[in-house]
């Protein structure tokens, strides 16, 4: 395959991802407990809608749908583009956010925001510290745990992520605050409490984390070699590992503040995608990204509409969906 038709083929697939991507934000506010059609959703879109039935949809779409799917697109994207990240980062593709316990991590810091942040308001604090615990437990990941074999490396990050899981819930139990979430929320994730003030938020720390994620892709590369051929190459990896962790600790702590401890999207998309665009990081970040954000949204439109007017927590369709996943990739791997 030649150069050129390799990036003919990595840009039509692109291009696929990103026209998925909006038919699933647009069949997403569209689907609902009240349904829009799609020429009241045209109209509204094109801001000449005109009535009282246009004011009702303007409610519902403003107020309510699109900050949820905006949110279910960061979600998505940030949790894609991180599992993508550390994959290359720690050579194993069983290396998932949430298996790492970052997402756990990211939990216990976000718990500990709601609770200290004034009611109404900006959630900023709340989205820095579980970036910074995420980041914090990123670079422990690397200085403790790079040289023990993988088997090990995941169990220690499933026992990490559990025991800050207990930590989290007995803290929200214990402060039982309105300002902090429910304990279902950091286990199984939702994004029905999503505001503009918290995408907004979350979006300020996502891009820039994204952005120093695919600005190492190269490196990234490098390490699938191994870490003396990458060091040989002009990788520094002691240098460089722990800014990677660290941006994915930001994305990560972002995401979770927005909607909760979503389990399985890091693992799921980035293998997925690497038989169709390649391994090179410079593409499956992005690509991972947006693959990850239309599985959120997909999940979440079905999360709440399945069973309305009742709302399954939104991990648990990522769950349903990435256990028996990861079960399989155990099952045919040898262990390290």
């Amino acid at each position: 395959m030649t150069r050129a038709h390799s990036t003919k083929r990595t840009f039509l697939w692109f291009a696929v991802g990103l026209a998925v991507l909006a038919i699933a934000v647009v069949g997403s506010l569209m689907i609902g407990a009240f349904s829009i059609g799609p020429r009241p959703l045209i109209r509204w879109m094109l801001g000449i809608g005109t009535g009282s039935s246009d004011d009702v949809i303007d409610r519902v779409l403003w107020s309510i749908r699109l900050p949820r799917v905006l949110a279910a697109v960061a979600v998505g994207a940030a949790l894609g583009s991180a599992g993508a990240t550390l994959q290359g980062t720690f050579r194993t593709p069983l290396a998932d956010p949430h298996l790492l316990g970052y997402s756990s991590a990211a939990g216990a810091g976000a718990a500990l925001g709601f609770a200290l942040t004034a009611p109404g308001g900006f959630p900023i604090l709340p989205v820095l510290l579980s970036a910074f615990l995420g980041a914090l437990f990123g670079v422990a990941t690397v200085a403790l745990r790079t040289r023990t074999g993988t088997d090990r490396f995941l169990l220690s990050g499933v026992a990490f992520g559990f025991a800050l899981l207990a930590w989290t819930g007995m803290f929200v139990l214990i402060v039982d605050s309105p300002r902090v979430p429910t304990f279902l929320f950091f286990v199984f994730g939702s994004l029905a409490a999503t505001t503009w003030k918290a995408v907004i938020a979350a979006t300020i720390l996502l891009l820039p984390a994204g952005f120093v994620m695919w600005h190492h892709a190269r490196g990234l590369d490098l390490l699938s070699l191994g870490g003396a051929e990458a060091r040989a190459l002009g990788f520094d990896s002691r240098r460089s590992v722990p800014v990677i962790v660290g941006a994915v600790g930001v994305a990560i702590g972002a995401s979770v503040v927005l909607g909760g401890v979503v389990g399985f999207i890091g693992l799921l998309i980035p293998f997925m995608l690497r038989p169709l665009i390649g391994p090179a990081h410079r593409t499956l970040i992005p690509a991972s990204a947006i693959g990850g954000g239309v599985l959120v949204v997909v999940a979440d439109t079905v999360a709440r509409t399945v069973a309305s007017p009742a709302e399954i927590p939104l991990g648990l369709i990522t769950a349903a969906l990435g256990g028996p996943f990861l079960g399989w990739l155990l099952l045919r791997r040898r262990p390290t």
